[in-house]
């Protein structure tokens, strides 16, 4: 009997038994199932955003393309148009020196007074000339043999004014003897001075080409306020005689017997009247009296200009600088700087 019954109970066991697995089993590859179809919805989910991000940065690298190609459209057009105006304006300077309008380059004249030009479809460019020849010109130190100064010896000349403002400066030693060693066309030091294959013996293409030497440095060459450097005083652009109408105030202040006051009533003299001869100077009170031992130094016209352009484009508001330098005889540009 008991036997029957463990039989039995074994039976009812194995039969419940079954009965669970069987459902389980049904579950089984169904929830197998779901998940391969939640996997690759997740996949397909992350490959779209994969996809939109790609995209997304694919428009934005368009669009920053496009702008480049575009900003680099305006740019060459705006470099066109101050080519132009440039060459307008030089023809401007010869048709008047061809009239005779004037005998001198003065900043009260009405064509060195701002201009503002309308451009069509681009906007307005403001145009400003500017005579320059108003410092100690460094292309024209030297005698036509390259080596000998101007003026040697004379007590109104080139080469006082060149000790003067070494000078004025507070450089005592060897450095203004060995800059003009470094320039001149020859390659025999001067008395003090030095030469050797690393000197230019040429004019500077820059004034920037100093800082090549080991005497100048930067506080030399471009100053250290209050005390002005080489290019306060010097200048590439200016022909052998400087324009009286423009001579910066510094400048004036190297020459003998000029003091600040005498230096205050030129600027202000040609400030309101033009400088065409030395008989206007002679109106000056304090000028010294002797106006023609400034012959050799003082002109009154310019060969060298500078010409500012702003070009303004409405459209884009966008404000484009030029500066440009160029000698008006040859028509020829010589500084170009895009800001």
């Amino acid at each position: 009997m008991n036997g029957f019954q463990s039989k039995g109970l074994r039976r009812r066991r194995l039969a419940s038994s079954f009965c669970i697995r069987k459902p389980l089993a049904s579950i089984f590859p169904r929830l197998r199932a779901e998940g391969r179809e939640g996997f690759i919805l997740v996949s397909v989910l992350l490959l779209c955003v994969m996809l939109v991000s790609c995209a997304t940065a694919y428009a934005w690298f368009a669009r920053i393309q496009v702008r480049t190609a575009f900003q680099e459209k305006l740019a060459l057009q705006a470099r066109g148009i101050a080519f132009l105006l440039t060459k307008e304006v030089v023809s401007g300077l010869k048709a008047l020196d061809k009239l005779g309008a004037s005998k001198c380059d003065s900043p009260t004249q009405q064509w060195f007074q701002p201009m503002l030009i309308p451009l069509n479809d681009y906007g307005f460019a403001n145009v400003i000339l500017k005579p320059l020849d108003d410092k100690i010109p460094l292309q024209h130190l030297f005698l036509p043999d390259g080596t000998t100064l101007r003026d040697m010896r004379s007590e109104i000349g080139i080469e006082s004014l060149w000790n003067k403002m070494w000078e004025v400066m507070g450089v005592r030693n060897a450095i203004p003897i060995r800059v003009l060693d470094f320039i001149d066309i020859d390659t025999r030091p001067r008395p003090g001075g030095r030469d050797g294959p690393d000197n230019l013996n040429r004019n500077l293409f820059d004034i920037s080409e100093l800082l090549a030497m080991e005497d100048v440095t930067p506080e030399i060459l471009y100053g250290n306020p209050p005390t002005l450097g080489i290019a306060d005083y010097c200048t590439l652009w200016s022909d052998a005689k400087m324009n009286i109408n423009v001579v910066d105030p510094n400048v004036l202040a190297l020459f003998p017997n000029m003091n600040r006051n005498v230096v205050d009533e030129i600027v202000k003299f040609r400030a309101e009247k033009e400088i065409t001869s030395l008989d206007d100077l002679g109106q000056i009170p304090s000028f010294p009296r002797n106006t023609a031992a400034y012959m050799n130094v003082f002109g009154f016209t310019s060969a060298y200009y500078n010409l500012r352009i702003e070009l303004m484009d409405e459209s884009w508001n966008s404000t484009r600088y030029f500066d440009i330098v160029f000698k008006k005889s040859e028509g020829k540009i010589l500084k170009w700087e895009e800001m």
